[in-house]
């Protein structure tokens, strides 16, 4: 007569057993590759965010309907390229569209993403699947080092809930920066009432057309004419230095020129400035730099917002004209 009674208790433990599988125990099956990141505390099993991501592939909108087993999450995905910047050894410029593959990128707000396996692929193109609560923004800059190179760390991006596929970084061909632009920048500031200046790092913005991309063939993509401020203002740093036609920074170029480039020099650390830009009809977003002494000890020396992250304004007049 004691049968029934633990039948039922044998059926209702193999129940919550079935459950515990369906539900965490998954976990230890599925397991996410480095290139999804989570930023919730909703418990969602390893195996039900793999298959929003992978269903997300042909409808993003199973992603980003702002729920996700559930729960208030959704899964953002980034991408974007390293363009590979400057001229080869024998000073002829290197094409446009190349891209540098194998190189390591992670997020400075989240030191230990340079731990993951987290690079472009041969394409010089990198994926990232970002796991949020659903409304809740993410601040992320990236940092991008490969051996030999120089370490070079992107303004502040804001994360949203929806995709986001055309970061980039216009990477400087480390011969390039040692022989050429480093040179030339010192000797540019020695001769010219710094006698003692040495190069520590650097911040660089566009000022484009509101067209203005690394993935838009365009070119030039500057606004010429327009002019930068930035907040907060400081003696300690060296800027603005407005690039001319030539794509060289020139301390005789008193706005921004049809190249749009714009760098400040020495910039100290520990601070976040703001910078935008200025022009009569134009309106122009703001970009952020957080410089930390975290980025001096990871080496970083380049700072640097490419289009379309940084000043594109609403400018859409055809390139070279104001």
């Amino acid at each position: 007569m004691f049968k029934k009674p633990y039948a039922l208790l044998a059926v209702t433990a193999l129940v919550i057993f079935l459950q515990a599988c369906s539900d965490g125990g998954d976990n230890k099956a599925v397991v996410l590759q480095d290139n999804v990141l989570i930023f919730t505390d909703q418990k969602i099993s390893n195996a039900k965010l793999q298959k929003a991501i992978d269903a997300g592939e042909q409808d993003p909108g199973k992603r980003l309907s702002g729920t996700i087993a559930g729960k208030p999450v959704t899964i953002v995905k980034l991408r974007g390229k390293t363009n590979h910047f400057g001229r080869d050894r024998d000073l002829q410029y290197i094409d446009y569209h190349a891209t540098v593959p194998d190189t390591k990128i992670w997020i400075a707000e989240y030191p230990y993403t340079r731990d993951l396996d987290l690079a472009t692929d041969e394409t010089g193109w990198w994926t990232l699947y970002i796991v949020k609560d659903t409304g809740v923004d993410l601040s992320f800059s990236f940092i991008y080092e490969k051996q030999d190179w120089v370490t070079t760390k992107t303004n502040i991006n804001t994360i949203a809930d929806e995709d986001k596929l055309d970061f980039a970084i216009q990477y400087i061909d480390p011969y390039f920066f040692e022989f050429a632009m480093l040179p030339l920048v010192e000797g540019m500031m020695r001769g010219n009432g710094f006698p003692n200046f040495f190069f520590h790092n650097a911040m660089v913005v566009t000022v484009g057309k509101s067209w203005a991309s690394m993935h838009d063939d365009r070119l030039p993509h500057g606004d010429p004419g327009a002019t930068v401020s930035i907040v907060p203002p400081s003696g300690d740093y060296i800027g603005p230095i407005y690039f001319n036609k030539a794509v060289i920074p020139d301390l005789n170029q008193k706005d921004v020129s049809v190249d749009g480039g714009v760098t400040w020099l020495n910039m100290p650390l520990d601070d976040t400035y703001s910078v935008t830009a200025h022009k009569p009809g134009v309106n122009y977003g703001t970009v952020r730099f957080n410089i930390t002494s975290a980025d001096e000890q990871a080496g970083v020396k380049l700072y640097i917002a490419s289009p379309p992250d940084s000043l594109e304004g609403d400018n859409d007049s055809p390139p070279g004209e104001p």
